[in-house]
């Protein structure tokens, strides 16, 4: 996989991403297999958690499945089901929007077929927010540490690849968590897929969605692109350049009173210690 640079330090940012693919721990079973109806190849996976069953689709270059109508989902059944003799559960590529919410796609396509087992999906517990595919072929919603699952890769096939656009291109390159300088974040590209590595060294595929956002099946955040900043729906951003920060004495800061929040009569002139230091943008 050629993965495309604009940096020097985009070097040390390929090897994450080669880390990333050692330290996934489900390992491939079966595959590729061509769904002829569609064109995509299949992956089976070792069981493992959710979580890491995505995090390996990824490194394959696709996603866990997204079965989008009853021809797909009887297709990888009676190639995946019963494979190698065993009855197998497999990981689905979908989850909850928060709990108790909505199911949606890795792929964030429009999740418009469920084919859910008699009483599902039961959110038992609150917490069962991904979806599974029992070895009788119905779906089933369950938690992310539910073994043995494995996981269902599905990697578009050629036909559906596209080269990355000018400005995708255009996001390559570093990147600063919150604009701190210590939070140094990358992201990197192949011919025609999108990866970011946040500070911990943790990747995900960042994938185009049709509403103009950027989404992250890995991390499950939808981001926007704003400028030279990523805002990404967990609360925090991400900036081209480092933040720069002054130290100032609080005792320049005074009280705000602003939101109709008053001071009391002994507050009306106060300033706060002077030995106090605040960071404030530069």
């Amino acid at each position: 996989m050629k993965i495309m640079k604009t940096k020097t330090t985009l070097v040390m940012a390929t090897a994450f991403l080669v880390m990333t693919a050692v330290n996934s721990r489900a390992d491939v079973i079966a595959g590729p297999i061509t769904n002829p109806a569609n064109g995509h190849d299949y992956y089976l996976l070792t069981s493992d958690t959710w979580s890491a069953s995505e995090a390996a689709a990824e490194q394959l270059g696709g996603t866990l499945a997204v079965i989008q109508n009853q021809a797909e989902q009887a297709w990888a059944f009676s190639k995946f089901g019963d494979y190698g003799g065993t009855n197998r559960s497999l990981w689905l590529g979908f989850y909850r929007q928060g709990p108790g919410g909505a199911f949606r796609a890795v792929t964030d396509v429009r999740a418009n077929y469920f084919n859910w087992s008699v009483g599902e999906p039961s959110n038992s517990g609150g917490n069962e927010i991904y979806i599974q595919m029992l070895d009788t072929g119905k779906w089933n919603d369950n938690t992310d540490g539910a073994n043995p699952v494995c996981g269902l890769v599905e990697v578009p096939g050629k036909a559906d690849e596209k080269a990355l656009t000018v400005r995708e291109k255009s996001l390559l390159g570093d990147w600063y968590d919150n604009g701190d300088p210590n939070h140094h974040c990358y992201i990197v590209g192949t011919e025609n897929r999108l990866f970011a590595i946040n500070e911990n060294r943790e990747a995900s595929r960042l994938i185009a969605t049709p509403e103009g956002f950027l989404f992250s099946p890995t991390w499950k955040q939808h981001v926007t692109v704003q400028g030279d900043k990523l805002l990404w729906t967990w609360g925090n951003w991400w900036s081209r350049e480092p933040v720069k920060f002054k130290m100032v004495p609080e005792a320049f800061i005074q009280i705000d009173t602003a939101h109709g929040v008053q001071p009391s009569a002994s507050d009306t002139s106060k300033t706060a210690p002077a030995d106090t230091l605040h960071i404030i943008p530069d």
